[in-house]
């Protein structure tokens, strides 16, 4: 299938100035998705107007996204996750007035790929496809965030694009944030059968020069020119009858009061709605038509995998999580296990955890975790003696607004190398049972060629000492049992400090 990609900068053939260039992007959507959703909405309503009784919709309705990241190979050139939930708290409220709303499906699903990361196109990347389909959630509008969509002939980008068949939508990541949001919510419209208001002019703007004042009868595709009247409206355009004509002006256009005086075919002055989210005077971006929101909650009507009876409370989380380990650069007991703490917030449903490098969290790879308490480990990730930052942002299902905890906060150093034995007198070791449950009792079995004292250390993943013992094993075999009663569930480090060495091995305590 052929795509063509509306560019950055198309500047031989539209715009006048660089400047001009660089303030306006474009979709991507194909001529074949295009008219597949023109035909969409001509079926849709076609189907609600033939229904036995109208259907009422009294409630907001909310539907799943699936979030898919893009990577690298290695994890690296990765979106920033927290302008994700940033656009989807904008995103709300754009379709708000719709009686949409859309939560998260399930965690952000990473792909680490850097074909797919630097090229999402299915006609130039022949290993986009298989991906993309394989991590397909069949149940929820899946969005691929990629580095950078490649356009036609290598000229320019585009900012994203409805993969009409495959039912998918693709951003690029610079569009991933508060201020760019009308790039997802006009994507969202194409998911949602809507065409261009210009349909027909989607790969040719008007130009006078070129196209003539009246326009044509016909766009430069075929398809009727809209009349201002309204007479061919049913069938010219988009299909949609409030919208009004658009020969994809705001394509070249600077500002959001278009002037020029373009005429239609029955000569009468056209007057585009710069604010209509699918006509593309960028920053200008506002609203849908009622009759564009009934094309969209009639194509929702038409999607049972993505109906369903959640009721979710859509009012933001207030306050910010408060961080209590590690914290204000203190150092973790280890490096290679590292465990985060901090208080609940009222009304959170769960929490987005993330451990980078640097303060702006652009060193790849991050790591990142969701998780429902207000503790979680990060294993096998971290380098000895180094300094790290982590976030956290609290969460709840039917909003994805609310502040993130304090970046200077959650600054930390992780400790020193983790060995299981550096204690040169021991000569085999066995701890067991390892996971234990609380009820148990752990055993420290160890076989020496030499007795020692040692101290026995048993430490949280907070870096907190929850038991100490001080003892002696002989020469031979000797076993110690140590309690663990009353400990809360997750991983322990068991720490054996002696004159000449430590031996550290990790402890799982379940229920």
């Amino acid at each position: 299938m052929k795509k063509i990609l509306l560019c950055v900068a198309l500047l031989s053939l539209f715009i006048a100035s660089d400047m001009l260039a660089q303030n306006h992007g474009w979709c991507g959507t194909s001529h074949e998705s295009l008219t597949d959703a023109k035909n969409r909405v001509i079926n849709n309503r076609a189907l609600a107007a033939n229904s036995n009784s109208a259907q009422v919709r009294m409630d907001i309705r909310w539907v799943p996204l699936q979030f898919h990241i893009l990577a690298n190979n290695d994890g690296t050139s990765t979106v920033d996750l927290m302008k994700v939930f940033e656009m989807l708290c904008a995103l709300n409220d754009d379709y708000l007035p719709l009686d949409i709303q859309f939560y998260l499906h399930d965690d952000f699903n990473l792909i680490k790929s850097t074909s797919l990361n630097n090229n999402p196109n299915l006609s130039t990347n022949p290993l986009a496809q298989a991906i993309m389909v394989g991590n397909k959630v069949a149940s929820a509008v899946n969005i691929y965030i990629a580095r950078v969509i490649p356009s036609a002939g290598g000229i320019g980008n585009t900012l994203g694009f409805y993969q009409g068949g495959f039912d998918w939508i693709v951003l690029q990541r610079d569009q991933i944030s508060a201020a760019t949001v009308e790039t997802v919510t006009h994507e969202l419209g194409h998911f949602f059968s809507l065409p261009h208001p210009f349909m027909g002019w989607d790969f040719e703007p008007y130009e006078e020069a070129t196209h003539g004042n009246p326009a044509p009868a016909f766009s430069p595709n075929g398809t009727p020119t809209e009349n201002v009247s309204g007479n061919n409206c049913m069938t010219a355009g988009d299909a949609i009858c409030d919208t009004e004509p658009n020969y994809l002006f705001g394509f070249t256009w600077p500002n959001c009061n278009f002037t020029p005086q373009i005429m239609d075919p029955q000569g009468v002055v056209v007057d585009p709605q710069e604010d209509n989210y699918m006509a593309y005077f960028i920053g200008c971006s506002s609203s849908f038509t009622q009759g564009q929101t009934d094309a969209i909650n009639n194509d929702l009507d038409q999607r049972t995998a993505l109906q369903n009876a959640n009721d979710f409370d859509n009012t933001p989380l207030t306050d910010a999580p408060v961080l209590n380990f590690p914290i204000n650069q203190e150092s973790t007991p280890l490096y290679n296990i590292v465990g985060f703490d901090w208080d609940p917030v009222p009304g959170a449903t769960s929490y987005i955890v993330q451990v980078d490098k640097t303060s702006n969290f652009g060193f790849s790879p991050s790591s990142f975790k969701f998780v429902t308490g207000t503790y979680v480990e990060f294993e096998d990730i971290f380098d000895a003696n180094t300094s790290y930052f982590w976030r956290v942002k609290a969460i709840k299902e039917g909003s994805a607004c609310g502040a993130v905890s304090d970046l200077q906060t959650g600054r930390f150093t992780t400790g020193g190398t983790v060995s299981t034995n550096d204690i040169k007198e021991v000569l085999n070791h066995n701890i067991s049972p390892n996971p234990l449950s609380a009820d148990e009792i752990l055993n420290i079995n160890i076989e020496t060629n030499e007795g020692f004292d040692a101290t026995i250390n048993l430490y949280n993943l907070s870096g907190q000492k929850m038991r100490e013992v001080n003892t002696t094993f002989g020469l031979g075999t000797s076993n110690y049992e140590l309690s663990v009663a009353n400990l809360s569930q997750g991983m322990y480090i068991l720490s054996i400090q002696t004159e000449t060495g430590v031996l550290n091995e990790k402890i799982v305590v379940t229920k």
